[in-house]
């Protein structure tokens, strides 16, 4: 584990000229790799700092789905939130800190505080021990630890099958990132945590949690002079290790789906007489020039009054009542997708198949053929308001200390340090014909997977018809990649 370890000497740094921040965004990187951000917020009256490595679900191969949730596991004695005692508990506890979180996200493993002002260096110190070797030496040295732990992660797995939220979305990466389905999944499989020995949870922390894949990010009430000399003092012995990276994952194609995919779920969540459609697509990953395109689009097309969400309204059964109707773009540098989705209410009558097929033809047959071919599908004073839109909900991100971290290591993870720097020149950029663009490449030339959710008593009461247009029931059973 040595390879976590590094020194922590300063490169540069720079103010970034980003539109809204009334404070000024800098960052610096230092001679291991290791980048960090600094948002100072004077009218805070609290600080957020924490650590980000890129990693998680999307970091895992088949024969490591899981590991980093294990690894959180065994080095917090819980989960990130919850830490176990008597240490790193203590140590966390020492703090005060106002809030924790953070742990094995899909795209990300760290962790953030949220404390006093005057805890700030502490926090660095308690940062740089809880990522240290020593740490996962110590706890590893518990021989009852990793047992422990692969009984906390294996009870999370069997969880999980009974959340029809992680279901649902276990089904969908299943069958739109059918390549690689386990670099979505947080919790892996019980096969790959029965198998993981100390050496190989050392293994992973040795090659992804080094300085060189890392951002340390600090928000809210502090001088950025003083935090500087804290975060070297906090972290002089951590050493640059070898980019995990350099051997790149598959690429995920597009279309994700090799002919337009039809599913059905008996949700326990979903009431009775109420069903929930949605149409998925393989999105533009952070890099492309459509991402831009893609996050005004899905901003645009979601307003109560959009051309989009009117048709939906008029196109459907009058019966249907649509309602609640999202449009989402989710970007990530690797596995991004979009949808469309409404809720409707279920006639007596009324084929929730044929429904779920005219939604469908409604957004990419007619609404998103009419974006492609009518650059005038939205107005200008529609990109005007999304546009602001867009940075008023950053604006507010930004504001506070806690949700300022979050965001900004979710930038970084999209796109290191200049991804803040950039953002709002890329979105203020996005014009009709990026837009007509993203159309034509990502519906007209893309296909889709669409969804039904229903009660079971819904839909054994509809079974007939679902099987008749050839849909796949999602089950608990054949949702996860690895049954």
């Amino acid at each position: 584990m040595a390879a976590i370890l590094f020194a922590f000497m300063p490169l540069s740094s720079g103010p970034y000229a980003q539109a809204g921040l009334s404070s000024g965004l800098s960052s610096f990187s230092l001679e291991n790799g290791m980048e960090v951000l600094l948002l100072p917020l004077p009218e805070s009256a609290e600080v957020s700092l924490g650590i980000v490595f890129r990693g998680g679900a999307e970091a895992q191969s088949k024969s490591t789905a899981g590991l980093f949730s294990l690894l959180e596991q065994v080095m917090l004695q819980g989960i990130t939130s919850e830490p176990g005692e008597p240490e790193p508990e203590g140590a966390v506890e020492a703090l005060n800190a106002i809030a924790t979180s953070g742990g094995t996200e899909p795209d990300r493993f760290g962790i953030r505080f949220l404390l006093d002002p005057g805890m700030t260096a502490q926090g660095f110190d308690t940062i740089a021990y809880l990522f240290s070797g020593l740490r996962l030496e110590t706890a590893l040295s518990d021989p009852t630890s990793l047992e422990k732990a692969k009984t906390a992660s294996l009870e999370r797995i069997r969880t999980a099958a009974g959340i029809p939220e992680k279901v649902f979305e276990a089904a969908m990466a299943k069958k739109l990132f059918s390549i690689a389905p386990w670099r979505f999944d947080v919790v892996g499989s019980e096969g790959v945590i029965n198998a993981v020995t100390a050496e190989g949870l050392k293994a992973i922390a040795a090659a992804w949690l080094v300085p060189n894949n890392a951002v340390l990010v600090v928000t809210g009430k502090f001088s950025p002079e003083e935090a500087r000399a804290q975060i070297e003092k906090a972290f002089t012995s951590w050493k640059k290790a070898g980019d995990p990276w350099k051997t790149p994952f598959a690429t995920f194609p597009k279309p994700g789906v090799t002919r337009p995919s039809l599913m059905v779920f008996a949700d326990s969540s979903i009431q009775p007489g109420q069903a929930f459609i949605e149409i998925r697509y393989r999105g533009p990953d952070a890099a492309s020039n459509r991402s831009a395109a893609a996050e005004l689009w899905a901003e645009m097309a979601a307003q109560p009054g959009a051309r989009l969400v009117q048709a939906l309204v008029k196109g459907l059964p009058k019966a249907s009542s649509p309602s609640s109707i999202s449009v989402r773009y989710e970007p990530s540098r690797a596995a991004s997708w979009f949808s469309v989705s409404a809720r409707v209410a279920l006639a007596a009558k009324e084929n929730l198949a044929d429904t779920a097929l005219n939604f469908k033809e409604i957004v990419r047959g007619s609404e998103m053929y009419a974006m492609k071919t009518n650059p005038s599908y939205f107005t200008s004073k529609e990109y005007e308001s999304a546009k602001a839109a867009l940075q008023k909900k950053r604006d507010e991100r930004l504001a506070t200390p806690g949700e300022a971290g979050a965001a900004l290591s979710g930038e970084w993870i999209l796109g290191g340090s200049q991804w803040p720097q950039s953002w709002a020149g890329r979105i203020a950029a996005v014009t009709s014909k990026d837009i007509t663009a993203f159309a034509d490449e990502y519906f007209m030339k893309n296909l889709e997977v669409v969804a039904v959710h229903l009660s079971p008593g819904d839909y054994a009461a509809r079974k007939k018809s679902f099987d008749a247009y050839g849909f796949e029931i999602i089950t608990a059973q054949n949702a996860f990649w690895w049954k």
